[in-house]
């Protein structure tokens, strides 16, 4: 295997992506959002510390269609290196579900035809945000609303997120009025949360002597 072969060939995006492939979002469709339980789901980020955040005044929310998806995107390195998420992350969380208040076209970077304007499925992947990043300024500037995408750290071959832009910030949509709360989100995922020990359940052993 060639060097080459090991390097991301994913690029910036072409100047001209009139006629990309579109998704429509339909208005109420279900789309489910971890989050903290003290800061609303409807939440843009423009900090570039997301995979498809916008340069302010534009921003970006991160939403997954299953269960599942929502959580690993949520708990990422943490539940790949160690298998188990801790109760208090778990009990921090809640998982709401929510639907757009109007449809809107998205990107559609699972689409075959996608690969025609240079587009690999790097883009879900890649660890150099400013690839992906590029690419969504590129679709905001194209009149796109978003990103239709497959996640980093889950598998399978159907899309299962999107990236919505808008204004950055929090908006004030409708909001889920009994979000799951993450643990039991977790186990319903079967996703294992691990609590720690009270002291009370510790057992301390001496050492032997002699």
């Amino acid at each position: 295997m060639t060097k080459r072969r090991q390097t991301v060939a994913l690029g910036p995006p072409p100047l001209d992506l009139s006629g990309f492939p579109r998704w429509r979002l339909r208005p109420g469709y279900a789309l489910r959002r971890a989050h903290q339980a003290d800061r609303s789901p409807w939440w843009f980020a423009s900090d570039l510390s997301g995979r498809f955040d916008l340069v302010d005044p534009h921003g970006t929310c991160y939403l997954a269609t299953d269960l599942i998806t929502a959580l690993r995107e949520k708990f990422g390195h943490e539940l790949v290196e160690q298998g188990v998420i801790t109760f208090e992350a778990a009990a921090r969380t809640r998982i709401s579900t929510l639907g757009m208040p109007a449809g809107r076209w998205l990107a559609d970077t699972c689409h075959v035809d996608a690969a025609r304007y240079g587009l690999t499925r790097e883009i879900g992947t890649c660890p150099d945000y400013g690839i992906p990043q590029a690419w969504a300024a590129a679709f905001l500037e194209g009149r796109l609303g978003g990103v239709r995408y497959q996640t980093r750290f889950t598998t399978g071959a159907r899309p299962n997120a999107v990236a919505l832009f808008d204004v950055a910030g929090s908006h004030d949509w409708p909001t889920d009025p009994a979000p799951l709360g993450g643990v039991q989100a977790c186990g319903e995922a079967g996703i294992t949360v691990a609590r720690r020990p009270l002291r009370t359940e510790l057992r301390v052993h001496q050492p032997p002597t002699g």
